[in-house]
């Protein structure tokens, strides 16, 4: 049964961005510049710390990779983290085709993409107190969620906590996004 990836890289023909599918060894094989671009969409919106997980190599395993993407992304001091967190989509965004297309189909899963879903005027409210609160948008591991109801319950609980513990929860939140992102691209491939 054929699983549903995501693309984890693209190769530079020309001028045109090749998608392509590949294994573990592609990356450890790859040079610098596309190692980088099959890195980069598993971890949103974040260059430089891609650069520093392609540096990184090899990955013997796809856990190995998905432990160097935690370990710098908890590496980053607070200023560094608040900016990785504001290159971040908000749920439900009104704009939703802004977002990359590993975020669309993410939010999509819970019709987060819609225009009409039921929830727009919780989120956008939400997401207004938790902005004004801590400076940066909510960032959840929609693949942990099942449905909406869990989000929101998510969201009102973590607007009860201080800073600190929300600087923690949103890198333990893109750490999951990005370890999913890994298994969906690269399953239990070993190098």
């Amino acid at each position: 049964m054929a699983r549903n990836r995501i693309r984890p890289y693209a190769v530079r023909e020309g001028n045109r961005r090749n998608v392509t599918m590949g294994k573990l060894s592609d990356l450890n094989q790859a040079d610098h510049d596309e190692a980088i671009a099959i890195v980069s969409p598993l971890i949103e919106r974040a260059p430089q710390i891609a650069a520093k997980v392609a540096a990184r190599r090899p990955f013997r395993t796809a856990e190995d990779l998905s432990h160097a993407i935690s370990a710098e992304l908890r590496e980053l001091d607070e200023a560094a983290r608040v900016a990785l967190f504001r290159a971040h989509p908000e749920l439900a965004p009104d704009n939703p085709l802004a977002m990359t297309a590993e975020s669309q189909a993410e939010q999509g899963r819970l019709n987060l993409t819609a225009r009409d879903t039921e929830h727009r005027e919780d989120l956008a409210e939400l997401n207004a107190r938790y902005n004004d609160k801590y400076g940066f948008p909510f960032i959840t591991a929609l693949v942990r969620h099942k449905d909406m109801e869990s989000v929101l319950q998510e969201f009102r609980t973590r607007l009860a906590n201080d800073r600190e513990s929300e600087l923690e929860a949103a890198i333990g939140q893109i750490t999951a996004v990005s370890a999913a992102r890994v298994q969906a691209a690269f399953g239990s491939d070993d190098a």
